[in-house]
């Protein structure tokens, strides 16, 4: 019987571990790989195109700018721009303090003041980094009498104003293949409103838009690469309008992630360049010989004209051999007739899967056979073998009960307030490779779409 599914390390065999790595181990005997020749040169391409593991790595970076005055004098005006070091926690403050002790007569006088703070905080965990940001601005009026005829008795007032950013970038390099789509996810918090910026861009400056979802961001990259994640807060206060002191802090924090990396982690392998969960079922080209052998047991289809007959009319199959070869299979059929010697012709399919059997279609004549192409009459009699072997199939050997069961367990996947939740329905067939563990084997390959990103507790 066909096991249900192979053991291997990563996602793609997730249900192996739990259908098939259950049972005790005991020694198995090494398979010795057959003699044969080359493949042909005419054997499907491969369709499957497996994902590589993706990498994370993320360090974040401050600045900001403070700018205020607290009177009409330059002097008591400021303004500064400052960067900070990667990885390190920038901070910026500065004030002025407005002359209203020099201008007043007498001790009835109140120095205007403006104040502006910026503090940006990274941070870096395990597949996750960002920062915090804080602002801060306080300007406070000024007052101070005058002296009129005899007395100290006419008001004057200083307006103050204050306004301070305080900016974080977050540089995100990403590690896989090429083409390998990824979404980073932009966990947000405090003022995201008012004076608040937010920029997805690549190393090349170009922008990528981001879709709000929930509480979070979302911005869909193509990939490995090195991309910044940049935000900005601002405060700006100022005591116009008969306000004696004005304030006001801004806080806000942000913290990206990848969700390809967050799913590579979850499953313990590599998504599939689109996104998609990879399966794998190991199916022996030896099962599949023999299928393909019952379904060709005492056919001959030459039998009678037209068509083949005449000279190939008792050809019938002796044995056949079933090997993977590219995206499908090479089959080798030693054809017999009483009044010639065995013939040894080979021919190449694509493999598909329909239901839940796998088999080989399109069976055609291989390059390189000069002795067979040359006859007409035996071409003729291995198309219709090559149509009743394309009949013969094998499970696929998915429970459908069980995987739904084994999936639903590995979700939902989190990537902060966000989930994937478990996909409905089938999986997919992308194609098989020749096995790397068995020479003898196919590796068929299934995708699984979960579903698109949500608010977790959420499912659609």
């Amino acid at each position: 019987m066909i096991p249900v599914l192979r053991c291997r390390h990563g996602a793609a065999l997730f249900v192996v571990a739990a259908l098939a790595c259950s049972s005790g181990g005991g020694g198995t005997t090494p398979e010795v790989a057959p003699v044969l020749a080359a493949p042909p040169s005419d054997v499907p391409p491969v369709r499957v195109a497996l994902g590589t593991a993706p990498s994370f790595e993320g360090v974040a970076s401050g600045n900001g700018w403070a700018d205020g005055s607290a009177s009409a004098d330059a002097g008591a005006r400021y303004f500064r721009e400052v960067s900070g070091s990667r990885g390190q926690v920038f901070e910026m403050k500065n004030d002025a303090t407005g002359d209203e002790k020099d201008k007043a007569c007498g001790k009835d006088w109140r120095a205007s003041t403006a104040r502006s703070a910026a503090v940006v905080t990274p941070e870096a965990g395990r597949g996750t980094v960002g920062f915090t940001l804080s602002a801060t601005a306080v300007a406070r009026r000024g007052s101070w009498r005058t002296k009129a005829t005899l007395s100290c008795t006419t008001i004057n007032y200083t307006e103050a104003q204050a306004a301070t950013m305080a900016r974080g970038q977050a540089w995100i390099a990403l590690g896989g293949g090429p083409g390998e789509q990824d979404q980073l996810v932009i966990e947000t918090s405090g003022a995201t409103t008012g004076e608040w910026a937010l920029s997805v861009t690549d190393s090349a400056g170009q922008k990528y838009a981001t879709t709000q979802i929930g509480s979070a961001l979302v911005a869909t990259v193509p990939g490995s690469g090195r991309y910044s994640v940049a935000a900005s807060v601002t405060a700006r206060v100022a005591t116009a309008g008969g306000k004696d002191s004005v304030e006001q802090r801004v806080r806000a924090t942000v913290k990206v992630a990848s969700l390809r990396n967050t799913m590579a982690a979850k499953w313990e392998g590599a998504p599939l360049p689109n996104l998609d969960l990879p399966l794998t079922r190991d199916i022996p080209g030896a099962e599949l010989a023999e299928r393909m052998q019952l379904a060709l047991a005492g056919y001959r289809p030459c039998l009678a004209k037209p068509g083949c007959g005449g000279k190939v009319s008792d050809l019938s199959v002796q044995s056949v051999t079933v090997l993977p070869a590219g995206g499908g299979g090479m089959v080798e059929m030693v054809l017999v007739g009483t009044k010639r010697e065995p013939t040894t012709v080979r021919l190449v399919g694509v493999s598909e899967v329909r239901g839940d059997s796998l088999r080989l279609a399109d069976l055609r004549l291989a390059s390189g056979q000069p002795r067979v192409e040359k006859k007409k009459d035996i071409r003729a009699a291995v198309e219709r073998f090559g149509g009743r072997a394309a009949s013969a199939a094998v499970p696929a050997g998915f429970d459908y009960v069980i995987f739904s069961v084994i999936i639903r367990g590995k979700f939902p996947v989190r990537v902060g307030d966000l989930c994937a939740e478990a996909p409905p329905g089938a999986p997919k067939f992308l194609g098989t490779i020749p096995s790397p563990d068995k020479v003898t084997s196919f590796s068929a390959y299934f995708g699984l779409a979960p579903s698109p990103l949500q608010p977790c507790g959420r499912p659609k």
